[in-house]
């Protein structure tokens, strides 16, 4: 493994947690033949190199955030698949297909898998929360993949069902009552808010819960004012 860490104009906290990373990533056996430069500026790392498959990019970015004092991890890392590990993108298909249809249970046709020079891209929708990030994670240590790109969308009833929830909690302190008499409805990622809450910070907060969901592209605000 050559792993480094920058030592250029780096506070002593930065240079602490480079090589607590460093040394999180070295005992990895799934890393030890990587090559990883970590640098840490203001408790961020960036992990810059290359390495040989999407399942060792993954486990060194794992490793970073998983140590403490890290606030955030960005990948500059370059997947270059060995020779004798490299599939043609039909290849990659089929057996990605396989994975989510036997490893995670995923019903047949709801995903749409396409590859492109290794690069795998999932598209359709899910029922639940679960499925999404399950679909991604089954595809990992497939040989021959260079990156995955999510695309999956969960069904509406499961944002309705979060968003409803992420309301009830932004307005618990306050009214938890008016938050229960908040009607949650979705149709393809547009979230409708009917009902009543007072003119203010109420009305705000569950305007910003409902933003805050990852699935919901807008918000229609139909609150009536009391």
């Amino acid at each position: 493994m050559d792993m480094t860490t920058a030592t250029f104009n780096i506070s002593p906290l930065d240079w602490h947690l480079a090589n607590c990373v460093v040394e999180r990533i070295r005992h990895d056996p799934s890393l030890c033949d990587e090559s990883i430069c970590v640098d840490v500026r203001d408790s961020r790392a960036v992990l810059r190199g290359t390495v040989s498959s999407y399942a060792a990019r993954i486990a060194a970015c794992e490793a970073a955030e998983e140590t403490q004092g890290i606030a955030s991890v960005t990948a500059d890392l370059t997947v270059e698949v060995p020779q004798h590990l490299r599939r043609s993108d039909a290849e990659i298909r089929d057996s990605a297909l396989d994975a989510l249809k036997w490893r995670a249970c995923l019903p047949s046709g709801a995903v749409t898998v396409s590859v492109c020079d290794g690069r795998v891209t999932l598209s359709g929708q899910v029922d639940w929360s679960y499925q999404r990030k399950l679909a991604e994670k089954v595809l990992v240590s497939l040989p021959g993949i260079t990156s995955v790109s999510n695309k999956l969308r969960v069904s509406d009833r499961q944002i309705q069902l979060e968003v409803s929830a992420r309301i009830r909690a932004a307005l618990r302190v306050a009214a938890e009552k008016r938050a229960d008499a908040i009607k949650v409805e979705v149709r393809d990622g547009v979230v409708t808010l009917r009902g009543q809450l007072p003119v203010g910070r109420e009305h705000a907060l569950a305007r910003s819960a409902a933003l805050c969901h990852s699935d919901v592209r807008e918000v229609q605000d139909a609150l009536l004012t009391s």
